[in-house]
């Protein structure tokens, strides 16, 4: 059975896959136990072209030990795979090696991007909510009564707040009002039907 993994052209697609499964099931034995172990090398690039703000978690190594063991993992094994099962010639199986491992690599660093920008940075201004057009989740009394709230979808995200209004007619759940002004002060909008 070792000669399947380590005879003739074989120990060339084994050692790499090998070596990406023990260090991605090391990684993932880590992270059960809380622990971290990705160390980053000095090659990288800006992966945040179309997010429109920028925090600290956003920067990540594409050429990473992450993305390297995925890349020999899934090549080692596709490689493998081509030599052994497809029994196709070593230059066949290196080409599908390769490409099987880029496209490993391109699918670790898409999922990556996907979950960073699923993160959130929490800092929403007030003021950002003004013109934007939302619905009554809890009627709004008239002005000097109380308040109510208003959802609405502020940096592609849906959003609650606690509202107020200057009219002299209570406005009810699931009216569309359009934000007028805030009070920072006490943290509420003040709308107006839309």
């Amino acid at each position: 059975m070792m000669q399947q993994f380590l005879g003739d052209y074989a120990v060339w697609f084994t050692v790499p896959a090998v070596a990406g499964t023990l260090y991605f099931a090391i990684q993932m034995l880590f992270q059960g136990f809380g622990g971290d172990a990705d160390f980053d090398m000095d090659v990288s690039a800006d992966l945040n072209t179309d997010v429109s703000h920028h925090t600290a978690g956003h920067d990540f190594k594409v050429l990473s030990l992450q993305t390297l063991s995925a890349f020999f993992m899934g090549g080692g094994w596709m490689g493998l795979a081509a030599y052994r099962l497809l029994e196709l010639s070593p230059l066949v199986s290196s080409l599908i090696a390769v490409g099987a491992g880029f496209g490993v690599g391109w699918m670790l660093v898409a999922l990556l991007r996907a979950t960073l920008k699923l993160q959130n940075s929490g800092n929403i201004e007030l003021s950002d909510a003004v013109g934007l057009v939302g619905v009554v989740y809890v009627s709004i009394p008239e002005a000097g009564a109380g308040g109510g709230r208003v959802k609405l979808v502020i940096q592609e995200r849906s959003r609650e707040y606690n509202a107020v209004q200057t009219g002299d007619e209570p406005i009810p759940t699931g009216t569309r009002v359009r934000v007028a002004s805030t009070n920072p002060g006490s943290n509420r909008l003040i709308v107006e039907r839309a």
